[in-house]
């Protein structure tokens, strides 16, 4: 899951180095449109990842379904995932942001940097816009098991099941995959769109966060 958040990272990063290039100079709306490019690398990416561990799986499934008599009333324990394990790891978000709250401190700063002091506090909110940003970007790693596990589930073993038994629920992957993932990308483009506004608000004349740190050193 890390690989696949970093080639989707590189993505995004792409993105917005071709956007500025195009002269699309406001970072408020390039960062976000990137973090939306770099999502849709990520459900790509899962696909792959299916694809890639589904063959074998596929297979043996088959193979053993081969030698079962399905059972109507075994059906909605194959369907139902109320009580798998990790189901809850999406309640952890009320955490997500208080970790940056105390990185604002300016005690012991030297202002002398080229910067008003209206100018550095735009800096340290966009500052911890990102933090936020990265930081929901990194729950998508915590909750990596059971969302492997829930797509690999939905994309294989129900696919393989609801052909022979067709009375069952049919959950498409993507469909488990954007509902554990849509907020985290959701929240990044935001936090990162708040990031650029700030950042060019301190310093107008910079289009990228390179520039910004160019101006404060």
């Amino acid at each position: 899951m890390s690989l696949i958040l970093l080639v989707a990272g590189l993505a995004g990063f792409l993105t917005s180095f071709s956007l500025l290039r195009l002269n699309v100079f406001s970072m408020w709306l390039r960062y976000p449109i990137a973090i939306l490019m770099a999502y849709g690398v990520f459900l790509l990416l899962l696909r792959i990842w299916l694809w890639a561990h589904g063959r074998h799986f596929n297979f043996n499934l088959n193979r053993a379904l081969d030698f079962i008599e399905p059972d109507p009333f075994d059906v909605p324990d194959l369907a139902g995932r109320a009580d798998y394990p990790g189901g809850g790891a999406g309640g952890s978000w009320g955490q997500s942001g208080a970790s940056t709250g105390g990185s604002s401190g300016s005690h012991g700063i030297d202002f002398d940097i080229g910067l008003d002091f209206e100018e550095l506090w735009l800096i340290v909110i966009a500052l911890i816009a990102i933090a936020v940003g990265l930081l929901a970007s990194l729950y998508v790693v915590f909750i990596a098991p059971t969302l492997l596990a829930e797509i690999l589930v939905d994309g294989v073993l129900m696919a393989v099941v609801y052909k022979r038994l067709a009375k069952i629920e049919h959950r498409h992957w993507l469909r488990t995959a954007f509902h554990k993932t849509v907020l985290p990308a959701l929240l990044a483009a935001v936090f990162f769109s708040v990031a650029g506004y700030a950042l060019q608000k301190a310093v107008p004349e910079a289009h990228s966060i390179g520039e910004v740190w160019k101006q404060i050193k």
